[in-house]
């Protein structure tokens, strides 16, 4: 809706209220000349408060409406959650069993998780929710505590599973506005989601008991490395195809490559890994040493 529709609107409205612009500026607050300069629809200098303001005694809602060229906005919320979904499964390793959006619907509680992740050998299920962007906490906690009564013994009804480890984690993009949300809201987050980053990969590591947390997880991995599923931040160097490709068509690459690989430092830094994309460490966590 443009500036002159809507200053018509608010222009009718009062004159429907039999209020003058005088009157209507006493109960929003403002000046009559700033009612009268909206109503002629020279809104476009206004602040969306100072509208909203206008509009509440004349019982009308402002409703934000933006328009874009490009992709639908749903679509490009799927991509972001999708892409939080992937990442999430790249970190289980294959003795995990991973169904992604497993739905349910018992006795009128409905939904889906995520993430469902089952390891046979610990006897343990992973429950994931996923948000690109944290916006009702309730609603969160609300569906989480949903699906931790409802969804371990439905599927162990229909798997046949007997559980000794279940876990529950919701998972944040590692942006600096998901840790701004989540410090906000510390003490109840602390009370629902005690557990952070580091012990939901502990406990993926070695899943035993029961979980409860969140998971800052990073959506793009560093240029060049593989994050080895499960383990706690450790990272591997993927082996370089064209190096591989000389070694075994000429039979003489290799041995080159292998005295450049035992001559580097022990700990010398991935050449091709710039230092603000390498995956940051929590304090103690030991590093890779294969």
């Amino acid at each position: 809706m443009n500036e002159v529709k809507a200053g018509r609107i608010l222009l009718l409205v009062r004159r429907r209220r039999r209020l003058t612009q005088t009157q209507l500026a006493a109960l929003a607050g403002i000046s009559q000349q700033t009612v009268s300069s909206i109503e002629l629809g020279h809104a476009d200098d206004t602040a969306l408060r100072t509208i909203r303001r206008l509009a509440a005694p004349l019982g009308i809602t402002v409703e934000l409406d933006l328009k874009w060229r490009g992709p639908e906005f749903d679509r490009l919320d799927d991509a972001r959650h999708a892409a939080i979904v992937r990442a999430v499964v790249a970190r289980f390793g294959p003795e995990w069993e991973i169904v992604v959006e497993y739905t349910f619907n018992h006795f009128g509680d409905r939904g889906s998780v995520d993430v469902l992740a089952w390891h046979a050998a610990r006897s343990a299920l992973l429950l994931i929710e996923i948000k690109s962007e944290l916006d009702s906490l309730e609603a969160v906690l609300r569906s989480m505590d949903v699906k931790v009564r409802v969804v371990p013994p439905l599927v162990a009804a229909q798997q046949g599973w007997r559980l000794s480890a279940l876990g529950s984690v919701l998972v944040l993009p590692d942006e600096s506005s998901s840790r701004r949300a989540v410090a906000e809201m510390g003490v109840v987050f602390n009370a629902a989601l005690p557990r952070r980053t580091v012990d939901v990969r502990k406990w993926l590591a070695e899943p035993a008991g029961a979980l409860r947390g969140i998971w800052f997880l990073a959506t793009t991995p560093a240029r060049g490395a593989i994050r080895n599923p499960g383990g706690p931040g450790l990272v591997r160097k993927p082996r370089d195809p064209r190096l591989h490709a000389q070694a075994t068509s000429r039979g003489r690459e290799l041995p080159a490559v292998q005295e450049r690989v035992a001559a580097r430092p022990r700990h010398a830094p991935m050449p091709d890994v710039p230092d603000e994309n390498r995956p940051r460490l929590a304090p103690g966590t030991p590093t890779a040493s294969r």
